[in-house]
């Protein structure tokens, strides 16, 4: 079993159990699907039957992991300031592949003891857990955010344990990433109308949900969500995941009615650019890597799809940059496949290929500092696709092929069993699906088939060679020497 540590002061060690309310199901943040809430609260019980059965023998254990780290770090074992918090912090793997952990999951002890397990046994070293949910609940408990405790965010905490879970997580070297919904903020658009997009009739515009969204342009919002993100990265995380870092993706109908004060004429894109930049600066102290959640098709198509996320732009100023490449949202025919969900493979090597080269153009023709591309893979059935790990292991090969390192796995409930046997085992060596007979695909990229954009360029790129080309042809035909006249 994982042992599980606790903070070095009694007030940390000192559990207190909770009342666990029911739990509509929860918003997957990325393709609609939706968690069973069923299964939430089950986590959320078993969260707290098991806390009970976790003997101070045990905590301790890894405690005394961390209490080394803080004394290799020149702190004293029992340091609590936050220099000495922030110095156990795990570094940031030159190859991140990481699991997404919903709140409720990591609230549970025995869920997170096979999370962990995995993270132990095989190539997964870091974890992607909710701090904050489109529901607008803080998924932590304590927090001193002012506005947070006046809209309630403070209500449903799915963890009692959290910053005793970052530093179970130091102790296995599993590199602990802190996800935030940014601008899909139900909860704080309700109790401050005054923060949230607005219908061109003055009232709270609402989607087609009837959830209302928070104004992108209020810098109010901006610092609440900042605060938000501070208070997890003093616990010990080591990265901030902006999710939900756009405008809403809506018809144009929809969208024509919409109305933000405060916008002074700044577009969409440039906002969303904006808030990033003054995020990484607000934080900057904190030393850590801001990044940003952005739809797969951003990479493939031009401009900002209509929310707000422009490539060039956002890979321009987040440190890193996670296309949501799930091949099941992407529509039939996009790439020139019939099914995009039956060429999982396929659909990650085109997704990233456009991702890259517009990320290189960035980089060398502006000479500009550019973002890691990460993409999250789809790890889930979904839309009549059954998904296992031959699935699972074509996505992580596409996205090396396309000449990445470091991938994020998404499944809403965080039950990643049918996959384990895509993973490679932490020492080294093949997964037990590549063991079992899979190979890698025997596939060549047409480049005829990607982003629009990139044809542009090269077509551009091909124009002015050959227009080079005709100029040095035509300067050499006027220099060389007239011939001489025939003899009459």
């Amino acid at each position: 079993m994982v042992v599980f540590s606790v903070r070095l002061i009694a007030a940390r060690a000192a559990m207190v159990s909770v009342v666990l309310v029911s739990l509509a199901a929860c918003d997957s943040a990325r393709s609609d699907t939706v968690a069973n809430s069923e299964q939430a609260m089950a986590a959320a019980a078993d969260s707290s039957a098991v806390q009970d059965r976790v003997s101070d023998s045990l905590r301790i254990a890894d405690s005394v992991r961390v209490a080394d780290s803080t004394a290799a770090a020149g702190f004293a074992p029992d340091d609590t300031t936050l220099a000495a918090r922030l110095s156990r912090r795990v570094p940031r793997p030159d190859s991140v592949r990481a699991l997404y952990v919903n709140a409720w999951a990591s609230g549970s002890r025995s869920r997170m003891d096979n999370l962990i397990r995995i993270a132990d046994e095989t190539e997964i070293n870091a974890f992607i857990i909710d701090i904050k949910e489109s529901d607008t609940y803080l998924s932590y408990k304590g927090t001193k955010i002012p506005l947070a405790l006046e809209i309630g965010a403070d209500g449903r905490p799915a963890t009692t344990w959290l910053p005793a879970l970052v530093d179970t997580l130091i102790a296995h070297g599993i590199y602990p990433i802190a996800r935030i919904v940014v601008f899909k903020d139900r909860m704080l658009a309700e109790k401050k109308p005054e923060l949230a997009i607005r219908h061109q009739n003055g009232s709270v515009w609402k989607d087609n949900k009837g959830g209302p969204w928070v104004n992108p342009y209020d810098k109010r919002v901006w610092d609440y969500n900042i605060a938000i993100a501070r208070e997890a990265l003093e616990m010990g995380f080591s990265e901030l995941q902006w999710d939900y870092v756009r405008f809403p993706d809506v018809t144009n109908s929809a969208r024509a009615v919409m109305r933000y004060p405060g916008a002074n004429d700044v577009s969409r894109e440039d906002n969303i650019r904006d808030f990033i930049v003054y995020s990484k600066e607000k934080l900057a102290d904190l030393n850590v890597p801001v990044t940003a959640d952005v739809f797969g098709l951003v990479t493939h198509l031009e401009g900002d799809v209509a929310i707000g996320q422009n490539w060039e732009k956002i890979i321009s100023v987040a440190d890193v940059v996670l296309p949501m490449t799930y091949p099941s949202h992407y529509a039939p025919g996009l790439y020139g496949l019939a099914k995009p969900i039956s060429s999982p493979y396929e659909i990650i090597r085109f997704s990233m290929a456009d991702a890259v080269e517009r990320t290189e153009y960035i980089r060398d023709s502006a000479n500009a500092t550019v973002g890691e591309v990460m993409p999250w893979l789809e790890a889930m059935s979904i839309r009549g696709a059954q998904y296992g790990a031959a699935a699972l292991r074509e996505q992580i090969q596409g996205t090396y092929d396309a000449g990445l390192k470091s991938w994020a796995l998404w499944n809403p409930g965080s039950k990643y069993a049918e996959f384990e046997d895509a993973f490679r085992p932490a020492g080294g060596g093949l997964s037990a699906i590549e063991k079992s007979g899979w190979t890698k695909p025997d596939w060549t990229l047409p480049r005829s088939r990607l982003s629009t954009l990139i044809r542009k360029r090269e077509a551009a790129a091909a124009k002015r060679v050959a227009d080079s080309a005709r100029r040095a042809d035509s300067l050499a035909g006027k220099l060389a020497p007239t011939p001489p006249s025939p003899a009459p």
